[in-house]
């Protein structure tokens, strides 16, 4: 059995590509007689070394089970995820939109006397982006838990309160609100005075993302001209990240995300770790690397990409630092819509 049928035997059959024949046909007519043998070369190689690697960065937390995988590259299984993700057509709609709900442990132990214990958040967030420059931010808190079974002793003895008098929640920037265990209102809100993304630290338009070179060569260089200001040994992690974002939080073209996954297949720093299921249960190919968060983080965090080869779409990201120190991000929806901005609903 080849890497191509164990990539294929692991994460399914790709779905085929009703375009692919025409583009190639419509690349072979353009190029000139004497080089027509070029593309066959090139596409033959750039199909080994994608189908090494599916690009999942993951970190298998409690809620995440790992799946024991046949024997194969990453590089395979990311190569194989750009072949998919190059075989997309292009859309478009009125809204680039982002949905992903949110775990992390509150940063503070919370109780009284000898009754402390930790706290875990959920939430969900939610991001519409117009071509001409608007941006809503919505969210919603799905409540607070404690986080093991001793918490949950501590919790019960501090008289199982609901709701924690003068703590907001730790991702909360509105300091109005107060950490509760219940769900709240989904809340929408205009964004001023930024722009909808940003690339290794640089904020980026539309037209921006656009611009990005579709070969995967030209792409790693220019996104590491693009960190080049990032703290001192971080480089290749930052370099990963930026190229990891391309794939699913920003409106990338499928020929940008299919060399974003080239790109990455490529990087020493980015981890194969096999097969696993994001919190909602869902299979795919983890992938990871450590990354500094920002400027001032004090230490570097391992990010763990769990991603679906089948149709090349991230499904969930981890970011792990110290014990107890973990913050997941899965991803509900990415993509264009013509949906007007709303709070987000619950999923």
């Amino acid at each position: 059995m080849d890497e191509l049928e164990k990539v294929r035997e692991l994460y399914g059959e790709p779905r085929p590509d009703p375009f692919l024949k025409a583009r190639v046909f419509g690349r072979l007519q353009a190029e000139p007689r004497r080089r027509r043998w070029l593309p066959w070369t090139v596409a033959l190689t750039g199909l080994a070394t994608a189908m090494t690697v599916v690009l999942i960065v993951a970190v298998l937390v409690p809620t995440t089970t790992a799946d024991r995988a046949p024997e194969i590259s990453g590089r395979s299984v990311l190569l194989a995820a750009a072949t998919r993700a190059e075989a997309d057509p292009a859309t478009t709609g009125a809204y680039w939109r982002v949905k992903k709900s949110h775990r992390r442990t509150h940063p503070e132990p919370l109780g009284k006397g000898q009754n402390r214990y930790q706290v875990v958040e959920s939430w969900l967030t939610e991001q519409w982006a117009a071509e001409d420059g608007r941006i809503w931010a919505g969210s919603r808190t799905l409540g607070a838990r404690p986080g093991s079974a001793a918490d949950s002793e501590a919790w019960r003895r501090d008289g199982s309160p609901s709701e924690w008098a003068g703590v907001a929640p730790s991702w909360s920037s509105s300091g109005g609100e107060t950490l509760s265990s219940s769900p709240g209102e989904g809340l929408l809100k205009p964004v001023t005075g930024r722009t909808a993304f940003s690339v290794a630290g640089q904020d980026m338009t539309f037209e921006q993302i656009r611009e990005l070179p579709a070969d995967p060569a030209a792409l790693k260089d220019r996104i590491s001209s693009m960190v080049r200001g990032a703290p001192r040994g971080s480089d290749s992690g930052v370099l990963a990240d930026a190229l990891s974002g391309l794939l699913w939080s920003k409106p990338s073209s499928p020929e940008v995300r299919a060399a974003a996954y080239r790109a990455l297949a490529e990087l020493p720093n980015v981890r194969y770790l096999g097969t696993a299921r994001d919190e909602r249960g869902r299979k795919g190919a983890a992938f990871s690397f450590t990354v500094r968060t920002s400027p001032t983080a004090p230490a570097l965090v391992q990010r763990t990409l769990i991603i679906d080869v089948a149709s090349s779409r991230v499904l969930s990201s981890t970011d792990a630092g110290g014990p107890g120190e973990e913050e997941v991000e899965v991803v509900l929806e990415a993509g264009w819509t013509d949906d007007k901005p709303a709070p987000p609903s619950l999923p």
